[in-house]
């Protein structure tokens, strides 16, 4: 059975870990998971003490459909002396999109959106919780129809009992458990049965039809891609009632007291993410004022257009990771350090600060509670944000702090 590993031994690592060593600061990193959702880290704790060792100067936990990890983060971020704010990433459905076939940042799905809360800056509202587990019930219970298909599964082409739930729920410390961590519990049934005698390469090949790959990371996905997903055999078509509008989702947001904001795919280029100022003109009817780039995944000319729109209309735009799968990447990429991005990623990771700086200040911050853009809002956030950097970034002459206080 997997040991989840608990906030205080990630925490104690972490003082010991900034006490040695002195931070370099090379960017920002919006868009992290930690095991709250699914993630190669575990606690939040390792999140903050992996970004402080490569060179992260603010950071976001964005976990799914939940703020559980909040505290621990909070006191991670405290420990390491490292700028950070909350995030929780949702699905929605967008009608009208659907009903066109668009495809959006979910690039199998038509109408299906990814979309975040960003710098949550209300983690214990009780309305916005209450829907956040209402999801998470909805996952539950088709995560749990996985684990029935796959039991099935097991005893037909291997004669044994397959993955449980317990495998599924014990990688993940409040049970907040994704897709991934289904096949993970698969991958640890294998090795469970290998280690009870059984031949593995024999026994997933029996299951998938095909070779294992090396390494647990690359077979967890196999055994996803093989089983899980439409047209698979242990395949579970998810119930609609798992994705609200997005209308329906923003209102969340905003009950969190975040920035609802945009995850742009980037790969592969959707029919919906193909033209950027038309995904703007979408993303600003919804009352969507904010967009994020998973740059690995996309090419320089798609981020050179994203953060040139961006700018036209003075939304900030960040950059992210995910880290959402077995693979351990560097979470500093290469656009956030590239001279063509980075001053716009690191004023868009700023203004996300900065917001939840205004609001524990009582101020609107980037967005009012009803999400309408705050007027001065950008420029007043990144400036609040950069007071919270040691030492402050120098900002443009113009800049006046004074606005940040009359908005």
């Amino acid at each position: 059975m997997t040991k989840i590993r608990t906030d205080h031994e990630a925490l104690a690592e972490l003082r010991e870990l900034a006490t040695k060593q002195k931070p370099h600061v090379k960017a920002a990193n919006a868009h992290v998971h930690s095991h709250h959702s699914f993630s190669v880290f575990g606690p939040p704790a390792d999140v903050v003490a992996a970004a402080r060792a490569e060179g992260v100067g603010i950071l976001g936990l964005n976990d799914f459909f939940t703020t559980a990890g909040a505290a621990a983060f909070a006191e991670a971020c405290a420990v390491a002396k490292l700028p950070g704010f909350l995030c929780v990433e949702c699905i929605a459905r967008d009608e009208d999109a659907a009903d066109q076939g668009v495809l959006l940042n979910d690039p199998s799905n038509p109408g299906r959106v990814y979309l975040c809360a960003k710098a949550v800056t209300a983690p214990d509202h009780v309305q916005a919780n209450a829907s956040l587990a209402a999801l998470r019930q909805q996952q539950e219970k088709r995560n749990r129809a996985l684990i029935a298909a796959l039991e099935v599964h097991f005893q037909a082409k291997l004669g044994v009992s397959g993955p449980t739930w317990g495998q599924v729920t014990a990688q993940t410390p409040a049970g907040n458990a994704t897709e991934r961590h289904v096949a993970k519990a698969a991958l640890l049934r294998l090795q469970e049965l290998t280690a009870n005698g059984r031949d593995f390469a024999a026994d997933f090949a029996q299951l998938t039809g095909t070779d294992a790959k090396e390494g647990d990371a690359a077979r967890q996905d196999q055994l996803r891609s093989a089983l899980l997903k439409s047209g698979k055999p242990c395949y579970v078509a998810e119930d609609p009632a798992a994705f609200p509008t997005v209308a329906a989702l923003r209102q969340v947001f905003l009950e969190l007291g975040a920035i609802p904001t945009y995850p742009i795919l980037g790969n592969p280029v959707t029919s919906g993410e193909s033209d950027i100022p038309a995904l703007f003109d979408r993303i600003a009817a919804w009352g969507f004022c904010a967009v994020e780039v998973i740059s690995p995944r996309n090419t320089d000319e798609r981020i050179t257009a994203v953060l040139t729109e961006a700018a036209k209309r003075g939304w900030p735009v960040t950059d992210g990771t995910e880290h959402n799968t077995p693979v351990r990447d560097p979470l500093i990429t290469r656009a956030a350090v590239d001279p063509r991005f980075a001053a716009q990623f690191q004023a868009g990771a700023l203004c996300l600060l900065g917001h939840a700086a205004e609001r524990a200040a009582g101020r609107p911050g980037y967005v009012h509670p009803d999400g309408a853009p705050v007027s001065g809002g950008y420029d007043c956030c990144v400036r609040a944000g950069s007071q919270l950097l040691a030492p402050p970034p120098l900002l443009p002459q113009d800049s006046d702090p004074e606005r940040c206080r009359s908005h």
